[in-house]
């Protein structure tokens, strides 16, 4: 008789191991096949420029746009040409860039991007990297525009996508308008750090190496686009448990300590800056702040001056990461509250 309950709650136990197990296999092929149909669906909406503010599809799409959807400025052969100090800069003239959260059409001249009709009088010069050029809006709506507008002077804007303070610093000395100007406005970007530390001049030959490796564009192979689809799924199948993880291990915001002397060390070497008042803010991707940025007269180089202008979030495309039109317009707006 013991014998017989023993078997029977053997048996029992059993049979809920492998309900259980059953369940788990199904659990999972369900969550695999909705993972699927959201990765398609994130795909294809994103084909389609359409980016729904839902945090699994958002985030799917993000993925997809950073991994090779989007397109790159600096890689469009009708935007730039070769420079053989600055590797490449912009091309005179028109290009059209556009992406799924914008379009637009950029024109620059020997001045800069456009910003509108030029008053007379001492004008800014506005140096950065794409925050300040302006990817992904028109010509009239960045903030180097909109500041032209409020403070009746001139305003050359001299950035350049991608280019850190050494190479915009050595753009305003090739542009002949040093004389034109006495007050520069430098946006600084956290991923600035490594050509502020690295950058070294090279020969015209490496350079044009250089410059062809960033234009050429290279048709993917099948492989290569089932290997993308593949990562993009698994990215898709982890996206909930990372996005937990991410909130309950929220990563410090950069610290700028130890941006600052690369940052000042670049400024030093043009002595031709000394006399002319330099403001510096910061722009991140996505609105993402830099700790222990500082606010006042520097204390290495006192005709530079620390502001930040507290951009948030939402001044910046959700999917993209640069600042959209508004956010321009309050960049513009708190950089003349300041002049």
């Amino acid at each position: 008789m013991l014998k017989s309950k023993f078997l029977s709650v053997s048996s029992n136990s059993s049979l809920q191991i492998a309900r259980f197990l059953g369940w788990t296999i199904l659990a999972f092929i369900m969550y695999s096949a909705i993972s699927a149909v959201v990765f398609l669906v994130s795909q294809v909406l994103l084909q389609k420029g359409i980016t729904p503010n839902l945090p699994w599809i958002a985030a799917v799409q993000e993925h997809l746009y950073f991994s090779g959807a989007r397109n790159i400025w600096q890689a469009q052969p009708g935007c730039v040409v070769f420079d053989q100090d600055l590797i490449y800069k912009p091309k005179d003239g028109a290009c059209q860039f556009d992406n799924v959260e914008f379009k637009t059409v950029q024109r620059f001249s020997p001045e800069g991007r456009y910003t509108g009709p030029k008053p007379d009088g001492m004008g800014i010069a506005v140096l950065g990297d794409s925050h300040a050029v302006g990817w992904g809006v028109g010509d009239e709506e960045t903030f180097a525009a909109e500041l032209q507008r409020l403070s009746g002077r001139p305003v050359y804007n001299l950035a350049v996508s991608s280019y850190g303070t050494v190479r915009e610093l050595m753009r305003l000395e090739k542009s002949g308008l040093l004389d034109k100007i006495d007050t520069i406005v430098i946006q600084y970007c956290d991923n600035d750090l490594e050509e502020n530390m690295e950058f070294r001049p090279a020969s015209p030959q490496a350079n044009q190496q250089k410059f062809s490796t960033i234009i050429h564009a290279r048709q993917a192979s099948l492989s290569s686009k089932l290997k993308h689809l593949s990562k993009g799924y698994r990215f898709t199948f982890r996206t909930p448990y990372s996005s937990l993880k991410k909130k309950l291990f929220t990563r410090a915001p950069d610290d700028f300590s130890r941006h600052y002397q690369p940052f000042i060390a670049a400024l030093g070497k043009h002595d031709v800056l000394k006399t002319k008042r330099i403001i510096v803010f910061y722009s991140n991707a996505h609105g993402d702040k830099l700790r222990s940025f500082p606010v006042g007269k520097d204390r290495q180089l006192p005709n530079v001056v620390f502001v930040d202008l507290d951009l948030e979030r939402n001044d910046y495309y959700r999917i993209d990461g640069h600042p959209t039109r508004a956010g321009h317009k309050k960049a513009a707006r708190r950089l003349m509250d300041i002049l």
